[in-house]
């Protein structure tokens, strides 16, 4: 199972540092960072403390000098390391897009000095359990590199910060890419389905699942979709059963379809068995479990109104209007802005009114105009984004 915390990590900060991936089916990625300082405890110390306060934080703090390794919030969320590239959310990009800080200076690649040890290895333990193939898709991290973004929006595997696309820094200099993976250790989980763009000669098997229109897909997904695109695949001549095809997703099932994305002419981590939205619609013609016509969730805007205004929370005798209220505390949750913790109680307490203030702010209101009491417009746009319809 991936990991979302590496247990040999110490904790900072509450972590909650982001939220939900903007584009789950796109392939896992790594950035690594520097944070432009010196190293040692102290140096950790202070640069853990300020990346909180200053709400930059990555997923991960490393030193290369002790192997010391802490852990900010969950790898399966966003982290805060990264600028936007205009509406691209870099932060949200991918399947997982897990940030690391490095405690080193771009000038000085932190490789020609650094002491990797078993906190080294057990980050690129849980990078590797998240499907992130061991390579570089775009290259050397030295200055002066490219930003492509339809490398950064199709190719999983590991980044510089210098690589992303909307940013201006190039660490974490050049670095030598090959000793991290080295230092890695030996091939275990990893890597993660064949990143070569060849035969990987069996040893290799993506073992991670996506969700594309509700449905999992990938290794341990389970039910009739699973036997369905085995059947498809079977029909396309893309076939490693030896039996089935069945309910239940095996590495056979990874193989065939992996035979199938290089049939379209996939290659490389874009080849990985782990289907996609783009291949797997061309496998069946159209995206299993994806609701055609569904009737959308319909939220009164006077009942969330009065919901925010009068509603105290649970001190005061309870909810009001909570079936109005669940619909925008779901959609706030999966903007990353409401913990699930009062995702679903159905109060619009001072919680919800603090997220729905950041939502407000997102849309571009300032001042009175972002009090976190919803205003039509703003709703409007929540479900419009996030799948309910708004009844003024």
């Amino acid at each position: 199972m991936p990991e979302i915390w590496i247990k040999e990590a110490e904790r900072l900060g509450d972590g909650d540092i982001g939220g939900s991936m903007d584009t789950p089916s796109a392939p896992p990625r790594v950035v690594w960072h520097t944070t432009e300082s010196g190293a040692g405890n102290a140096a950790f110390n202070a640069v853990g403390s300020y990346l909180i306060r200053a709400a930059s934080e990555p997923h991960i703090l490393y030193d290369p000098t002790t192997d010391r390794l802490a852990q900010y919030g969950p790898l399966n969320e966003s982290a805060r390391a990264l600028r936007n590239d205009g509406s691209t959310r870099t932060n949200r990009t991918g399947r997982v897009c897990i940030q690391i800080e490095v405690l080193a200076r771009a000038g000085k690649p932190f490789t020609d000095y650094w002491k990797p040890g078993p906190n080294f290895r057990a980050l690129m333990r849980a990078i590797r359990s998240w499907g992130v193939p061991d390579t570089w898709p775009a290259g050397s991290c030295a200055p002066g590199a490219s930003r492509p973004r339809s490398t950064w929006a199709t190719r999983g595997g590991h980044y510089g910060h210098c690589h992303i696309p909307g940013n201006d820094h190039w660490d974490p200099g050049n670095i030598d890419r090959n000793a991290i993976l080295k230092a890695a250790g030996g091939s275990g989980t990893a890597p993660q389905g064949d990143t070569s763009g060849g035969s990987s000669g069996g040893s290799s098997v993506a073992r991670y699942k996506v969700t594309i229109g509700g449905l999992e897909y990938g290794y341990g997904a389970k039910g009739a979709h699973v036997t369905a695109v085995g059947k498809a695949l079977v029909a396309q001549g893309c076939s490693a059963y030896q039996e089935g095809p069945g309910p239940n997703w095996t590495d056979a099932d990874t193989r065939s379809y992996q035979k199938w994305q290089r049939k379209l002419g996939y290659s490389g981590s874009d080849a990985d068995g782990v289907p996609g939205e783009t291949s797997l619609k061309r496998l069946m013609g159209t995206l299993p479990g994806a609701s055609k016509g569904a009737s959308k969730p319909t939220v009164d805007l006077s009942n969330v109104i009065a919901a925010a205004r009068r509603d105290p929370g649970l001190r005061q005798g309870g909810t009001t209007h909570a079936a109005d209220v669940r619909v925008v505390e779901a959609a706030l949750k999966a903007e990353g802005l409401l913990s699930s913790t009062y995702a679903s109680d159905g109060s619009f307490g001072s919680t919800t009114v603090t997220a729905y203030a950041k939502w407000q702010r997102k849309c571009g209101y300032t001042g009175s105009a972002a009090d976190g009491i919803p205003g039509k417009a703003s709703l409007e746009k929540l479900g419009a984004k996030r799948g309910f319809k708004v009844r003024a």
